[in-house]
């Protein structure tokens, strides 16, 4: 068995361990997209530094909006530190329910006019899945040029409001992938903290962090 999965299956196993009601997230996990999408008219501010080993912080800004229904949409754009990335990225998905508290969600991310720059548009398929009383898990595929990639992950809460997370995805069309390990909790009223790791397999490419503040804003509709 490769490395990737024994260390995927080693994180999903410890996240089987612990059990409490599941907080909610802004709508992913730590690298993969979820079938989640942010509640009706919800805004979600985000800013995020990721930084790793020999690296400089880059800093990141970004939203999220539930623009109706089951559907979401956001913007985030590097705006200082190391990257090639210029000029923001969009990003939408809409959510279908599916029996037994199950979701598939239809997406696409890194929306882009400058694919040269920022790569490739990003369009996916995942699929959320209730794996016990506080256990989720995720299933997904994406569709993106060059790299098209499966990716897998799942959370649960180690208290009320502390949630940790795990995924893998597939990246250089399938010859390598990232794991990581995170968490997401409660700062104060409407402010939330998310933390993680990645761990790619490529020769070369070392880990790196993100830590990321979201702020949300709730409709005053209805």
């Amino acid at each position: 068995m490769s490395r990737p999965f024994v260390t995927l299956a080693l994180s999903l196993t410890f996240l089987m361990a612990v059990a409490a009601v599941c907080s909610a997230t802004p709508s992913g996990l730590n690298n993969i997209p979820t079938a989640d999408v942010v509640d009706t008219h919800l805004f979600v501010i985000q800013a995020f530094s990721q930084f790793g080993e020999d690296k400089s912080p880059s800093w990141f800004a970004g939203a999220k909006y539930g623009v109706a229904e089951r559907w979401e949409i956001g913007i985030d754009d590097l705006f200082t530190g190391p990257g090639s990335k210029t000029g923001p990225a969009l990003q939408t998905k809409y959510r279908l329910a599916l029996p037994h508290r199950g979701a598939l969600a239809l997406g696409a991310a890194n929306l882009t006019s400058d694919t040269d720059r920022n790569g490739e548009i990003f369009p996916y398929a995942v699929a959320s899945l209730p794996l016990g009383r506080s256990l989720r898990g995720h299933l997904g595929y994406s569709w993106q040029r060059d790299n098209a990639a499966w990716f897998i992950g799942a959370d649960t809460s180690v208290t009320p409001k502390i949630t940790l997370r795990a995924d893998w995805t597939q990246v250089m069309d399938g010859d390598e992938s990232v794991t990581s390990l995170g968490f997401i909790a409660p700062l104060a009223t409407r402010w939330l903290i998310e933390a993680w790791g990645s761990f790619p397999t490529a020769d070369g490419a070392a880990s790196d962090y993100i830590i990321k503040l979201d702020y949300l804003i709730p409709s005053d509709r209805g």
